[in-house]
């Protein structure tokens, strides 16, 4: 056997063994993770959007199921991405988690850089919820019902504001996709988060917005906001009485948001799946459950294969709506 060859197979066992060794220390890894706290970063504001409700709640009690805490920390703007991007060049190691959500998987990257790939940065944990989007309008405005509303804005075209949580975020596809179906114009008024322009509904800033059930929710149930239809096949239960958009008269008009727990990618395969077990433990609490649908939501989980196709689909649909109302970032 030549000196050549015997380098050669002595490459070759190097290399295999520094990949065994790796998966030696991967396994070891989850085997005693965690270790530490582990921090889930909310790309939104704290406490006034269920992309932050929601998964605090289930990070609360994934805290308690994993024996270490689970540290919020809120990084808002520019509709969530400066968050996501923070949790995309975060080391790989099962300590960094956050939120991914409709606007920063599926919207975000087919309008402009946002600095990160979602497909390619960020690995899928587990779908948590999803939500109907709703057309809301201040109390002040004068429609009770979707073809009084679709009435009074072509009455006023340009007139009645249009509340979004920024250029590009889902609440503002949605309205897009509102205004192209029912034949109307809207002034698009872009806020810095979904918190924000349901604030300015409520104090009469704006007169339109279409938003996720449970963001509007409380202010629904405090007389402040005016659900006018549900942009989804089916009634939100918690609002028996708002009609789908089909039974209003505008079918095709349907806009489901979605939230659910990534990490950055080539996180370890046995951690993934370490959390993905202890969230789908946690979507089966009761109070859990009732949590989520008291806030216009539904427990909706994906494991991470299942939800990767998922947001892969979504960035699709929402790539075409992009092109088709030539939407771009100023």
């Amino acid at each position: 056997m030549g000196v050549t060859t015997l380098c050669g197979m002595k490459a070759v066992f190097a290399g295999s063994f520094a990949a065994l060794s790796l998966l030696a220390v991967n396994f070891a890894s989850a085997q005693h993770y965690p270790q530490r706290p582990i921090r889930l970063i909310i790309p939104v504001q704290a406490g006034l959007s269920t992309n932050d409700t929601i998964p605090r709640a289930v990070g609360q009690r994934l805290a308690a199921a994993l024996g270490q805490p689970v540290v919020m920390d809120n990084r808002v703007g520019a509709s969530g991405q400066i968050g996501t991007r923070a949790a995309a060049t975060s080391p790989p190691d099962g300590y960094t988690l956050a939120v991914g959500y409709t606007t920063t998987m599926a919207v975000a990257p087919s309008l402009s850089n946002v600095g990160y790939d979602p497909a390619k940065d960020l690995a899928p944990v587990a779908r948590i919820f999803t939500s109907a989007s709703l057309i809301v309008v201040s109390s002040s405005v004068a429609a009770t019902n979707l073809k009084e509303l679709i009435a009074l804005a072509k009455s006023k075209p340009g007139q009645l504001n249009f509340a979004s949580a920024g250029t590009g975020s889902t609440p503002h596809l949605c309205g897009e996709l509102f205004e192209a179906l029912a034949g109307i114009d809207l002034a698009h008024v872009p806020y810095k988060s979904a918190g924000a322009a349901i604030t300015a509904l409520a104090v009469g800033e704006a007169q339109v917005v279409c938003q996720a059930a449970g963001s509007v929710m409380p202010f629904i149930k405090a007389g402040k906001l005016r659900p006018i239809v549900v942009a989804a096949p089916q009634r939100v239960p918690s609002l028996p009485d708002v009609p789908t958009s089909r039974e209003a008269g505008l079918p095709g008009f349907e806009v489901e948001s979605w939230s659910g727990f990534v990490a950055p990618a080539k996180t370890p395969p046995r951690i993934i799946r370490r959390l993905y077990d202890e969230i789908a433990k946690i979507l089966e609490i009761p109070d859990i459950t009732s949590f989520i649908r008291a806030q216009g939501a539904e427990p909706a989980l994906m494991d991470p294969a299942a939800f990767g196709a998922y947001m892969n689909a979504e960035r699709a649909k929402w790539a075409k709506v992009i092109k088709t109302r030539n939407i771009k970032i100023d």
